[in-house]
């Protein structure tokens, strides 16, 4: 029977023939394999200086297949990058941009590859330097100048690569922006998409970013909402479109504009549009409306009646964050019953979160207090740590909670008896 062994055995005494398509189809072969090739790395190793160019570079491929951190294979494919042959520095671009960000060490080769007569080792250039990240931070400027490539497929790896090095490619932003315009669809995709990657650092973009949430394409407009909710609070002044592409038919769109509000905070203009969407048909786009609302914490207040109600949403995760969001709200004592209900809730969060709001709420939330000595004996050790810790925050008006309390220090959880020791600490001197 013809075990693995035998056939790269096999493989390895091929890469000996006389013919240079024997040994090309050798070593390919070989790469295939992959790593379970490895006992083949030193003939393959050998075979990086046979005297057919194109041999080389498929024994170097099938290397870097075994071994990617192989260095005279990734030195052959980089110096193959200069090679006469159009398809042989095809080949060698394509495998580098497989290999991603072990290739670290041919960044200068890529970039001088950026500038090829063929299109196609242009686009691979460009890919592979995008696949390596930050670490191609060299090939900024370079990439910037091919994101006016004639070549469409080109300019968009460019706007790719930018995106994947991320913050560090900050000097691209203008020429991003622009990109914004391009007539190909996708360049303009991926340029958004770079302009999000770069976060706060993309801040002198938000003006573009505002426009393109108008954008006909529904796949660009939510590439555009979750562009501006990275550049962060930066991007303030996209509040009142994100605002309106709370109501945009794409439920993609709704999800990234509630979230990109949320991460802005300071957008109250937004809250009677994101009460609204606590009703969307979409779980996910109800779960980051509550988020949203309590990012912009005490300016939302208004939104203390839908997010009452929203504790009892069929969502699991809608109650936690909606729960979460009443804490960081301000004290709101209207809220304090519907808090004290979820403390029963089924979901183990929505009991903590409860719990938390509830604390964070302190002596406004006093009528939860037999709620919460209950929640003292919740089987989750976290939801009775938080409820000994909201007693605490409640202080005196908790002092019917002191027995409970007094068994809480003797709880086998140590942060419950930690907690519980505070709060009588608490209740008996506030």
């Amino acid at each position: 029977m013809m075990t693995l062994d035998n056939i790269v055995q096999g493989h390895i005494e091929e890469l000996k023939r006389d013919g240079a398509r024997e040994r090309g189809l050798a070593a390919h072969a070989l790469g295939k394999i992959g790593p379970e090739a490895n006992a083949a790395v030193p003939a393959l190793t050998d075979v990086l200086s046979d005297e057919d160019v194109r041999v080389r570079l498929v024994a170097a491929r099938a290397l870097v297949k075994i071994d990617p951190y192989h260095e005279a294979a990734l030195r052959a494919l980089t110096e193959a990058l200069c090679a006469k042959d159009e398809f042989v520095r095809n080949w060698a671009a394509d495998a580098l941009d497989r290999i991603g960000p072990e290739s670290t060490a041919a960044v200068p080769a890529l970039v001088a590859a950026l500038k090829d007569d063929d299109p196609l080792v242009r686009e691979w250039a460009a890919s592979a330097l995008g696949k390596i990240g930050p670490k191609a931070a060299d090939a900024v400027s370079a990439l910037v100048d091919t994101l006016k490539d004639p070549a469409k497929m080109v300019r968009e790896w460019s706007a790719f690569a930018l995106g994947r090095i991320g913050p560090d490619a900050r000097a691209a932003v203008p020429a991003l922006v622009e990109a914004l315009h391009d007539e190909d669809g996708i360049v303009h995709e991926w340029a958004v998409h770079a302009l999000g990657r770069m976060g706060p650092e993309a801040r002198s973009a938000v003006p573009a970013l505002k426009e393109v949430l108008s954008d006909p394409d529904a796949f660009v407009r939510e590439w555009c909402t979750d562009a501006l909710g990275k550049i962060g609070p930066a991007a303030a002044g996209a509040v009142p479109g994100l605002t309106g592409a709370l109501r945009d038919a794409t439920v993609g769109v709704r999800r990234g504009a509630a979230l990109a509000l949320g991460k802005i905070g300071a957008a109250q203009e937004a809250v009677s549009a994101l009460i609204e969407s606590l009703q969307d048909d979409d779980a996910t786009v109800r779960e980051w409306a509550a988020y949203a609302l309590g990012k912009i914490g005490p300016d939302a207040r208004a939104a203390v009646p839908a997010l009452t109600t929203a504790l009892m949403d069929a969502n699991e995760g809608v109650r936690i964050l909606a729960a979460d969001a009443l804490g960081k709200v301000g004290p709101v004592r209207v809220a304090v019953p519907a808090l004290a209900g979820a403390l029963g809730d089924k979901a183990v969060e929505v009991r903590v979160f409860a719990a938390l709001a509830l604390g964070q709420i302190g002596p406004e939330a006093r009528a939860a207090v037999p709620a919460l000595a209950a929640a003292l004996k919740d089987e989750d050790p976290v939801v009775r740590t938080y409820a000994a810790d909201a007693l605490g925050q409640i202080g005196r008006a908790a002092r019917s909670a002191l027995p409970p309390l007094q068994s809480a220090c003797k709880d086998h959880d140590p942060d419950v008896q930690v907690a519980a020791s505070k709060a009588l600490e608490k209740i008996g001197t506030d």
